[in-house]
């Protein structure tokens, strides 16, 4: 596989509150978009990746099947959950915190997902496909057909109806990928997607398919060109 990545804090933000975590050679890919005021955030994006990690660092070598793969990323996702909620715990500044959350690691022919947000991930292969769901109040009410987009407050409509660490229960959504030679797998946060459609990105991304760090440079670039309104963090996976 290829890889490269990078996070960048945007135009109109001061501090970065995305954080990303990438093992290449456990194929382990995490990427975490901070809520929460002051250096909240930050705190929690960094804290979600890290006990992440640990954990699956620790415990994916135990791993046969792909219900055991499933049930890793969970737990870690949870994991995560716990630690951020026992944290805000010891700061007045660190309450209410939380953090969205991608988890991917790539196993053979196969990509698991684990994630609770909106920072997404994509499949590219003839075409670009989004494969996590929105958890927001903008795709709870176009999925349950509860009212029409255009009668919903447009400032309510990103608010996340599930973050690592803030809500007090979360259920995680999982996807397993069969992949195909010369696939593309992209993780990113919102950041990226606010700014630029899916067709911009499926063009950056196929004009530098041979050079990858230029593709993630290039998006970065592109979405701060068009505002940079937030932190902006990419992932790209090519496999080979």
């Amino acid at each position: 596989m290829k890889v490269a990545y990078k996070t960048d804090t945007g135009k109109q933000r001061k501090q970065n509150e995305d954080s990303i975590l990438v093992d290449e050679s456990l194929n382990i890919f995490l990427v975490a978009d901070g809520l929460g005021g002051h250096q909240a955030g930050e705190v929690a994006s960094n804290l979600a990746v890290k006990e992440c990690y640990k954990y699956l660092k620790q415990h994916l070598d135990k791993t046969k099947t792909h219900e055991d793969i499933s049930r890793l990323l969970t737990t870690s996702l949870m994991k995560a959950h716990d630690a951020i909620r026992e944290k805000s715990m010891t700061d007045i500044n660190l309450m209410g915190m939380g953090t969205t959350l991608i988890q991917m690691i790539i196993q053979g022919r196969k990509a698991y997902l684990c994630h609770v947000g909106d920072s997404r991930a994509y499949l590219l292969r003839e075409g670009i496909k989004q494969l996590t769901k929105n958890h927001t109040f903008e795709s709870y009410i176009l999925e349950e057909e509860i009212m029409r987009r255009e009668y919903f407050p447009i400032h309510k409509l990103h608010i996340l109806t599930q973050a690592v660490g803030e809500s007090e229960k979360i259920v995680p959504e999982l996807k397993q990928v069969e992949l195909e030679t010369e696939d593309a797998l992209l993780l990113c946060t919102d950041g990226l997607t606010d700014m630029l459609s899916d067709r911009e990105i499926e063009l950056i991304i196929r004009q530098h398919e041979d050079d990858l760090n230029t593709a993630v440079d290039d998006l970065i670039k592109e979405a701060n060109n068009k505002g940079g309104i937030d932190n902006i963090s990419v992932i790209i996976v090519k496999y080979e």
